[in-house]
């Protein structure tokens, strides 16, 4: 009888294996993903999407681990994909519940589980070989304590114009449009203060460094003509600016950009005549508002955006 049973659970895992879907057989043999406790990974295939729950993922940096309470990433894109890509041509994909965890000291993580003000991170790209654009959709990273940012961009890479993108040519790309939403509460002071101080030498003080940037970032909006920004543009660039590195507002920023910029320009130490020539063609609008959002009302609209994913994505299962 236990062999039976043995062999019928067999039999199942087998069956359910070979009925999964692209998504599922992506994070199978693409993505080191592990469980948090237990023996096996949840991963549950639906129609037209695959969804993992309790798992965790090495970032690749020491030891360190990005834990999450679920993963649900569609099949769009996936069906072709094959070992001979390096990158999907398309993702689609939401990750609720997200915090680092050291992945080597249990008393630490355990700390670190009961004091985690989890985030949710989700990014939706396509690329057109006919177009030779790379369209990102959605990149998103939100939080209770942190706020919420999230970008869209347009991407022209003509070297892989008419087949398949791969990595190597990301670098190749030209960036043609921008259209940037950062709510702040305490994103830049957590992530991305600490990431610019560890560039700099930890034996000095950084400040004289941030204000000698931040002075020419203000400069550098001042000289800004009508046709690339207009006064309330440049106002509330200034302003946004006046505020670093600990900004309380909501920045909205949409830029577009003729001739496009190339990733070479976008690295640190271009030129004057460089940024001259990214200036030129530049058309951006921004608006900046100020004082903290009402408790009431970002709860609000996190939960409303929360249904509107769940709906799209039932929606989306339930699809013929």
């Amino acid at each position: 009888m236990k062999k039976i049973a043995g062999a019928l659970g067999l039999a199942i895992m087998l069956a359910t294996s070979a009925q999964a879907g692209p998504a599922c057989e992506y994070l199978r043999h693409y993505v080191a993903l592990e469980p948090q406790s237990g023996a096996e990974l949840q991963m549950q295939d639906e129609q037209g999407a695959c969804r993992v729950h309790n798992a965790q993922w090495s970032t690749g940096y020491s030891s360190m681990l990005l834990a999450f309470d679920e993963l649900v990433l569609q099949d769009k894109g996936l069906a072709d994909f094959s070992g001979q890509q390096d990158m999907p041509q398309a993702i689609e994909m939401a990750i609720s519940g997200i915090y680092v965890l050291t992945g080597r000291l249990p008393g630490q993580d355990y700390i670190m589980r009961l004091q985690a003000k989890p985030m949710d991170f989700s990014l939706k790209y396509q690329w057109d070989p006919a177009s030779a654009h790379l369209y990102l959709e959605q990149l998103r990273l939100r939080s209770q304590s942190l706020r919420e940012f999230r970008v869209q961009a347009q991407f022209g890479i003509e070297s892989a114009a008419g087949r398949a993108l791969s990595q190597s040519e990301l670098e190749q790309a030209q960036l043609k449009s921008l259209r940037l939403y950062l709510d702040n509460q305490n994103l830049i002071q957590s992530m991305v203060m600490p990431v610019v101080v560890m560039s700099m030498s930890m034996d000095e003080d950084p400040r004289p460094s941030i204000d000698k940037a931040l002075l020419a970032a203000r400069t550098a909006v001042r000289l800004m003509p009508d046709s690339v920004a207009d006064r309330d543009s440049r106002h509330a660039l200034l302003a946004f600016i006046g505020q670093l590195p600990a900004p309380q507002g909501r920045l909205s920023l949409d830029v577009k950009m003729d001739p496009p910029w190339s990733m070479v320009h976008l690295e640190p130490g271009v030129s004057v005549d460089g940024v001259r020539q990214m200036l030129s063609g530049l058309r951006l609008h921004a608006k900046f508002e100020t004082g903290q959002t009402p408790a009431v009302y970002a709860w609000l609209r996190d939960h409303v955006r929360s249904g509107l994913q769940w709906f799209a994505q039932r929606k989306t299962a339930v699809a013929p």
